[in-house]
């Protein structure tokens, strides 16, 4: 798309600018970017590994919650200016982290939808792929079978 003049080559795009069609196809890929970029960093290869790897993400999703939760209920005491604005960083800090998880949570998600989809293409294509084989190998099997009836028929 660079080549193009859709994209700049290093720079992020502005998709203000692009056609409808393009702007889904680049978040689609940006989106498959990331699922890629989650799967090599933590180096997942098979679905047990990727439903390890959300189970314990949601686990630490958990605890930091809780954790939120606690700091929360400590804003409600009589707090000096200090200990008020770190405990105010520490719910910021927690919030982004928890943010940046549940985006994880997401790619995960997405990641095994789609590995579910692309399972079932691959079944459908197989499937496909033996039907055309049989029909290849009757058609063969009939050609086959007439030109023998036709030898048979001149002796």
């Amino acid at each position: 798309c660079y080549r193009l003049g859709y994209l700049p080559k290093y720079k992020k795009q502005n998709t203000a600018r692009l056609h409808y069609l393009l702007k889904e196809d680049l978040l689609k890929l940006d989106r498959i970017s990331m699922e890629a970029r989650l799967l090599g960093r933590e180096n997942i290869s098979t679905d047990k590994e990727l439903f390890s790897y959300k189970a314990s993400i949601e686990n630490q999703i958990e605890t930091l919650t809780d954790e939120r939760t606690h700091l929360r209920k400590t804003l409600r005491r009589n707090l000096s200016d200090d200990e008020l604005s770190n405990v105010k960083e520490q719910i910021t800090a927690i919030t982004s982290k928890l943010w940046t998880l549940r985006k994880e949570v997401g790619l995960c998600d997405d990641i095994a939808e789609r590995s579910k989809v692309i399972e079932a293409n691959l079944e459908t294509v197989r499937v496909y792929e033996e039907k055309q084989e049989r029909k290849e190998q009757n058609r063969n099997d009939k050609r086959r079978g007439c030109g023998r009836t036709g030898r048979q028929a001149m002796k």
